[in-house]
């Protein structure tokens, strides 16, 4: 899953990338997007790995991608923002912490204003997108008449209205064959969008309310930057203080997983134990899949245990003895933190 990182200049998009990988000062030029890779940590995929003490673990893994910072009025912003399709989330990175001696680029601190500006920006970019594709179809209709393409240029149409009357996909009431025919065009108003609010420390706690149902999570990257230079004992003890469980970084990471509707199945062998993420409602048959084809061509049964299940009986023996294990056919629906066995012929 990628997740992308828009903001405007100051934002503090670029500090929050940094932290994601650990380094210190990026080498982002601000023209081209730049992918980091973070690990989603998971108690689960731990306790597996200590059970049945297979050679290596392997987590989730999130990318995340630092976007060119939106300019004002800017339509090499909505050529970098199409560029960028590719990403399966959309976070808008706006900024609600004071500091006079960092500026800010529409002039002062205002989180409504700068959502609704960066949500703007979202569109016109579709906008732009849906133009170059009309452009086309109207090309190949010159050539030859086609049912499927006058469909979709009827579509095209309607979405561009939608889009101009300022609101985004996701209000727009959409069938599913309409759905269908749009996913191929990767329109960023239609993936899921959620909202970081760069704020201070006093203010973390004070969720903001954005319009549209776009949910939020407030990231105070001074606190976060002070955690960094904590031994792990004196975090947790700062952590405390702040009434809050974990850093703003780990929270974010939990949070895109969770805004993605993902989902996570273990598996584990001799060798391996590995963490998958699928969405929600996967059948089992396409949760083999996710593995290797093979396993979904040559699927048989799929033979399941709850993670709670596992740990609450102490190990895989008694878990059995107990019957707590059970066989699945293709049609199982994959629930979060299963641990599954497939058995396959191919």
């Amino acid at each position: 899953m990628k997740v992308g990182l828009v903001g405007l200049d100051e934002s503090g998009k670029d500090s929050i990338f940094q932290l994601l990988t650990g380094h210190g000062e990026s080498s982002h030029d601000h023209k081209n997007p730049e992918i980091a890779e973070v690990s989603v940590l998971d108690d689960g995929l731990d306790f597996i790995f200590k059970t049945f003490s297979p050679s290596k673990k392997h987590y989730v893994h999130i990318q995340f991608v630092i976007l060119p910072s939106i300019s004002k009025e800017s339509m090499e912003t909505r050529k970098a923002l199409v560029s960028i399709k590719e990403v399966d989330i959309v976070t808008l990175v706006i900024r609600q912490f004071k500091n006079e001696n960092v500026y800010h680029p529409l002039g002062n601190i205002d989180p409504q204003r700068d959502f609704s500006y960066l949500m703007d920006e979202l569109i016109y970019a579709d906008l732009y997108l849906l133009e170059t594709r009309l452009e086309r179809i109207k090309a190949q209709l010159k050539l030859k008449k086609d049912d499927f393409l006058l469909k979709e240029q009827e579509l095209v149409v309607k979405i561009q209205k939608i889009l101009e009357s300022d609101k985004t996909l996701h209000q727009a009431n959409l069938n599913e064959a309409e759905e269908k025919i749009l996913k191929s065009f990767s329109l960023l108003t239609l993936k899921p969008i959620f909202v970081i609010v760069n704020c201070d420390e006093k203010d973390l706690k004070e969720d903001l309310t954005f319009p549209k149902g776009i949910n939020s999570i407030n990231i105070s990257l001074e606190t976060e930057l002070q955690l960094n230079q904590l031994e792990p004992h004196e975090r947790e003890e700062y952590l405390r203080i702040l009434g809050i469980n974990e850093s703003g970084i780990r929270r974010l990471i939990k949070f895109s997983y969770d805004c993605g509707d993902l989902i996570t199945f273990y598996t584990y062998n001799e060798k391996e134990a590995r963490a998958w993420a699928i969405r929600k409602g996967t059948t089992a048959l396409k949760a083999a899949g996710h593995i290797h084809t093979d396993f979904e061509k040559g699927f048989i049964r799929a033979e399941v245990i709850h993670y709670h299940d596992l740990e609450k009986a102490g190990s895989e023996a008694a878990a059995r003895k107990n019957g707590l294990y059970h066989l699945e056919g293709k049609d199982y629906i994959v629930q979060d933190r299963d641990i599954i066995k497939f058995r396959f012929n191919v």
